[in-house]
C-alpha cells in the first residue's frame, strides 16, 4: 500500500511540476536555514579531534577578577601562582591544564622570517586532555616542562612552511629570539577547537618574561585553565572544590581577593553564549533561538498546507469514491500523509545538502573565527541526520495533517460532487 501511495505522489509531482518545484525548494531553503543554525551550534559543542572530551570539560577563560580593598579591579586572566594554588590542587578532575596564547614570528637559525604564528604556552596535562594526532615525534615531557627545556610541538602546516616536510623532529626553530627544538608534529587543528588551537605548542616555563607579568599581589596574570572531569556528574563537585581552594588562597593574601565569577563553565554553556563574566540561562537561549527555528519551521509548513489543500480540492471526487468503496478515514489520512512526505523528504534532502554547502561559504560571518577550518568530524554527526529526518516528519504532519483530516471527514456525497 505504501508503495502505491508513493507511486501516486510521484505522478502528482510530474503532473504539477511548477507547483511541486516551488514546494520542494521552499521546504529545502527553510530546512537549510535551520540546519545551518544546528550545525553552527554543533561546531561549538560537539566532540571532534582533538577535543574528543568536550562534554566532560570545564573552562576558566577570560573570567577572572582580582579586587582589593580600594575597589580596584583587574578583570581578565590569572597568574601562574593562582593556577598552582587554586587549580593544580584540585583532587576531583582527571586532569587540569593551564595555558596562554601569544603571537610571534617563527624563524630558522641564520634565516630571519616575519610571518606571525599562534604560540600556545601550556603544560604536560594539556596532552592528556586533548587527543592530538601526531605525525611524528611526541609531546614535550614532564621533565622538559619542569626544567624549562625549550622543546616545541608544531603543526603540520608550520613544519611544511618552514622545512617543506613533516619530518622535522629534532630540528630547530626560533621563537621570540629563543631557540627551540621540535619534538613533535601534529595534524593541523581547526580554530573551532579554540582552546586547543595553535600553530606551535611549548612549555610555559620557557617564557620567563611572560611568567613575570603579574599584578594585584601576584594574583592576576595571563593564564586560562581547562579541566577534564571523569564524569559530567562531577561538575558541581569541582565547582565546590574550586570555591574552597579559592577561599584558602585568598586567605593567604593581605589585601587582594580573586574570584572566578561564573567560571568554570561547560562547553554547552559556551555554545549558548555564556562567558566567564555572564552566564546565559538555557530558557533565554531557547526563547531566542527557538523563536527563530519555529519561524523557519512554519514558513514551509504554511506553504505546503496551501499546496496540499489545493491538491486535495482537485481530488475530492477521488477521495469520495474511495470512501464509497470502503476506504476508512485512517486510510485516506495515511495516503495524503505519505504522498506529502515525499515532497518534504525531497525538500529535506536538498536542504540538508544545501546547508552543508552554504555553511563553508558563509562561515566568515556565522563563526567567530573567520579562518576556521571545517572538517567531517564537526559536520557529520549521526544525530544531525536523525534530527533532519525527524524535522521532515514534523513538517509533514504540520503541512498535510490539516488538509488530510478535513478531506477524510467530508461526507461521501459532497466529495463526489466536488463541494467544499
Amino acid at each position: 500500500m505504501l508503495k502505491q501511495y508513493f507511486k501516486q505522489a510521484l505522478n502528482m509531482l510530474r503532473e504539477n511540476r511548477l507547483t511541486s518545484m516551488v514546494s520542494i525548494l521552499g521546504t529545502a531553503l527553510s530546512i537549510a536555514m535551520i540546519m545551518i543554525v544546528v550545525l553552527v551550534f554543533q561546531i561549538q559543542s560537539a566532540n571532534f579531534l582533538p577535543k574528543t572530551h568536550r562534554d566532560r570539560m570545564l573552562y576558566v577563560e577570560e573570567g577572572t577578577e582580582v579586587s582589593d580593598s580600594n575597589n580596584s579591579r583587574n578583570s581578565g586572566s590569572m597568574s601562574v601562582e593562582a593556577v598552582k594554588e587554586c587549580f593544580y590542587t584540585l583532587k576531583t578532575p582527571e586532569a587540569v591544564s593551564a595555558w596562554f596564547n601569544f603571537t610571534y614570528p617563527l624563524s630558522l637559525p641564520g634565516k630571519q622570517m616575519y610571518k606571525i604564528y599562534s604560540i600556545k604556552y601550556t603544560d604536560t596535562n594539556f596532552w592528556k586532555i586533548y587527543d592530538f594526532s601526531f605525525l611524528g615525534g611526541k609531546p614535550f615531557s614532564e621533565a622538559d616542562f619542569t626544567s624549562a627545556i625549550t622543546q616545541a610541538v608544531v603543526s603540520e602546516s608550520v613544519a611544511r612552511k618552514l622545512y617543506g616536510t613533516v619530518n622535522v623532529t629534532g630540528k630547530p626553530i626560533i621563537i621570540d629570539r629563543i631557540a627551540y627544538t621540535i619534538c613533535g608534529v601534529v595534524k593541523d587543528v581547526s580554530r573551532a577547537a579554540d582552546t586547543s588551537f595553535a600553530d606551535v605548542w611549548v612549555p610555559y616555563t620557557t617564557n620567563a618574561f611572560i611568567l613575570g607579568i603579574t599584578q594585584m599581589e601576584n594574583m592576576a596574570g595571563p593564564f586560562n585553565t581547562c579541566i577534564l572531569t571523569k564524569s559530567r556528574s562531577d561538575f558541581d563537585t569541582i565547582r565546590k572544590e574550586l570555591a574552597q581552594q579559592t577561599a584558602r588562597y585568598n586567605a593567604t593574601k593581605q589585601d587582594c581577593r580573586i574570584s572566578f565569577l561564573e567560571n568554570p563553565i561547560t562547553r554547552f554553556d559556551r555554545a549558548i553564549g555564556s562567558v566567564g563574566q555572564r552566564k546565559i540561562a538555557l530558557k533565554d537561549y531557547l526563547l531566542e533561538t527557538g523563536g527563530l527555528l519555529l519561524f523557519l519551521l512554519l514558513v514551509p509548513a504554511l506553504n505546503l498546507i496551501g499546496v496540499t489543500q489545493s491538491s486535495v480540492q482537485k481530488r475530492r471526487a477521488e477521495m469520495g469514491l474511495r470512501k464509497a468503496f470502503g476506504a476508512t478515514q485512517g486510510t485516506l489520512i495515511r495516503q495524503l500523509l505519505c504522498e506529502n512526505f515525499l515532497v518534504t523528504l525531497l525538500g529535506g534532502a536538498i536542504g540538508l545538502i544545501l546547508s552543508l554547502l552554504l555553511l563553508p561559504a558563509c562561515k566568515n560571518f556565522l563563526l567567530q573565527k573567520t579562518d576556521t577550518a571545517l572538517n567531517s568530524d564537526m559536520l557529520f554527526q549521526p544525530g544531525i541526520f536523525i534530527a533532519a529526518l525527524l524535522f521532515c516528519l514534523l513538517l509533514n504532519l504540520l503541512s498535510a495533517g490539516i488538509p488530510a483530516l478535513r478531506v477524510s471527514r467530508q461526507p461521501i456525497t459532497n466529495a463526489l460532487k466536488g463541494d467544499e
